[in-house]
């Protein structure tokens, strides 16, 4: 495995430093990433057991350009039994257009450190060795790691066949599940992929990318990705941490503008969350779990920011553990609990119940009350605007009553049937009771004083029926009772629930003066029937325009309907011929793949052939020298004797 830049390069002497364990330039410099000195080392040993490296450096300050090769081989170590660790360097510098070699010591030093590489490293030859130089052109460093590790199955832990232009791990790290669900959900393929690709870690390293950066991976440029490309309902937060703790310096300048939102995959429930937290541009925590709730709670809440008050640990892959990063930890988890707590029923889940208001529609939705008088009161009293919350049908119906009601308060305010009786209508339309009064007279009889308004249930109806109608006397001032006809009541009592919003109208017993009799009883009675019979009216009426509105609204959304199903019809169309592409691309590329392969292998047996015909050109012309030289010897001892 190969990688190569084109940088400024190394001199011999930095070259030194690089190859040795624990010398760094950055201990010295404070705030700065890699500070111990085993970085490369520990890396390149974890990958494979040998690795030699290749950089070439213009001069500087008058010096000349150089170029170094070093060599650090676990194999050769271990294989010649050495106890220190011998890494054999070669360095070169440019004169007058040639490289000349750079001495250190003695000319038998530099020879037994070519040697040493050669046998340890895959070329086979010093100019093999020069050739990898004229691939960075005039300066860079070109690092190649071989003998690679294997697993315990006999397969090397990297794997270069699922991707053509990527570099996968095997292993509990790489799920195919995680695979699968990256093809299925685009915007959750980083939270997918990046513990086992190369190429999806590499797309997220860095929060920023200069204009003159790139980064190649397998022939193929690596696009830089930033995840808050993938949020939906996005918001930012501002974080100050606390100066004075853990040396933090008292900078207003040192926040961290953390970016929080829901992946725009967050409607499928997939348990996608967590934080990228940067130091420096560098990508230090990938997707940094906080929340490890039992249930659902914290799903599809993703989130970014750059931290460059917390120190990130030796391997570059957590932090020091700090008061600084606990304080900050502790934020990041409020702000991801109260972020879900707002908005997770915007993408499915239900509102949690801890949660006073959502978005301001709590006092909406228990502001939609439907009024209607309370059957359970025994004393059959209500007070006005007491309500009971409405299902969703009796909320499509409250607007179209509540309405008629007023409609019906201004009808019905003033007194009706000749002084008889007087319909009283509350605010809300709801509690009607009405008032029989004496004929030509402003108050009944002070003998007895008039009972409040009431709305009366059922059981009150039939009692107050029978007692007060068909058995009770009334009696006034003089002691004479009127009593009430049961023939006229019973019309009332299976009469007196008929109003619009299950309101009861039903005649109050009041006394009555002198004079009064059955027969004007009973014109109130009839009175109170014409009413009845107008409510009636008015519910055919009402029922009759629901019917309709219901009826448009139904067919608006037969046709908002099936408008969707045609849409959804021309989406899979869609989606079946970008499949069918798909397939046809794919096939395309395996065929392309197929020609190049057989390509590079007519090219391989091509330069195996040239390479063997070279060897047996260099066989004939050595015999030849050798007969060349065998015929001058001879010629020469005959000349000898001849003399």
């Amino acid at each position: 495995m190969c990688i190569a830049d084109n940088g400024g390069g190394m001199d011999p002497d930095k070259m030194r430093h690089c190859m040795s364990l624990g010398y760094s330039a950055k201990s010295k410099v404070a705030n700065t990433i890699g500070q111990y000195g085993n970085g490369f080392k520990t890396s390149t040993m974890r990958l494979g057991a040998d690795v030699i490296v290749f950089s070439r450096c213009n001069g500087k300050d008058g010096k000349s350009a150089t170029q170094s090769i070093g060599l650090l081989s676990y194999t050769f170590l271990k294989s010649t039994g050495k106890e220190d660790i011998v890494v054999p360097m070669l360095d070169y510098e440019r004169r007058q257009g040639a490289w000349s070699k750079i001495l250190r010591s003695s000319l038998s030093d530099w020879n037994k450190n070519v040697e040493t590489i050669i046998q340890w490293s895959p070329f086979s030859s010093e100019e093999d060795l020069h050739h990898q130089f004229y691939m960075m052109k005039n300066h860079g460093t070109r690092i190649i790691i071989y003998n690679l590790w294997e697993d315990d199955e006999g397969q090397l832990e990297l794997d270069f066949d699922a991707d053509p232009h990527d570099i996968q791990i095997r292993g509990v790290n790489r799920a195919e599940k995680n695979i699968q669900m990256a093809k299925e959900f685009p915007n959750s393929r980083f939270f997918l992929t990046y513990r086992h690709s190369l190429r999806s870690y590499a797309s997220i390293l860095y929060l920023r990318l200069p204009h003159n950066f790139r980064i190649i991976l397998r022939g193929k440029d690596v696009e830089h990705h930033n995840i808050v490309n993938d949020m939906m309902m996005s918001q930012q937060v501002t974080y100050r941490p606390q100066p004075g703790a853990d040396g933090i310096p008292k900078d207003s300048n040192m926040v961290a503008v953390v970016t929080v939102g829901f992946v725009k995959d967050a409607k499928h429930h997939i348990d996608v969350q967590g934080f990228n937290v940067y130091h420096k541009n560098r990508l230090i925590k990938p997707f940094w779990r906080l929340w490890n709730a039992a249930g659902s709670d914290g799903r599809g809440v993703i989130g970014l920011l750059e931290a460059n008050f917390v120190e990130p640990a030796h391997d570059k892959q957590g932090f020091e553990r700090t008061t600084v990063l606990s304080r900050l930890e502790g934020k990041l988890l409020t702000m991801q609990k109260n972020y879900w707590n707002n908005y997770c029923h915007k993408i499915g889940y239900a509102p949690r119940r801890n949660k006073k208001l959502i978005n301001g529609s709590a006092d909406k939705e228990t502001s939609d009350y439907f009024p209607e008088t309370s059957p359970s009161k025994t004393n059959g009293a209500t007070k006005s605007g007491s309500k009971r919350p409405l299902s969703v049908p009796d909320k499509l119906r409250s607007h179209a009553f509540q309405k008629v009601d007023l409609k019906s308060s201004k009808r019905f305010s003033k007194p009706a049937y000749h002084g008889h009786a007087t319909v009283h209508m509350s605010d809300e339309g709801t509690h009607r009771v009405q008032t029989p009064t004496k004929s030509g007279e402003g108050s009944s009889s002070s003998s007895e004083p008039s009972p409040p308004s009431t709305a009366m249930s059922d059981k009150q109806v039939n009692d107050s029926s029978h007692k007060g109608f068909a058995t009770k006397k009334d009696s006034g001032k003089d002691g004479q009772g009127v009593t009430r006809l049961s023939s006229c009541t019973e019309d009332i009592q299976s009469q007196q629930d008929c109003s619009p919003c299950g309101g009861t109208y039903l005649p109050t017993s009041r006394s009555k003066s002198k004079g009064n009799n059955v027969n004007g009883d009973c014109s109130v009675l009839e009175g109170d029937l014409g009413v009845v019979e107008q409510l009636r009216k008015e519910n055919r009426e009402l029922k009759e325009r629901l019917e309709k509105k219901d009826g448009a609204a139904s067919a608006d959304l037969l046709q908002d309907l099936q408008c969707e199903r045609d849409r959804c019809k021309s989406l899979e169309t869609q989606l079946q011929a970008a499949k069918q592409k798909i397939v046809e691309m794919n096939k395309e590329q395996d065929t392309l793949i197929g020609i190049f392969s057989e390509e590079r292998e007519r090219r391989d047996n091509e330069e195996a052939n040239l390479r063997k015909k070279l060897q047996d050109a260099s066989n004939t012309i050595e015999e030849l020298l050798d007969k060349v030289r065998a015929l001058e010897v001879m010629k020469s001892a005959s000349f000898k004797s001849n003399r």
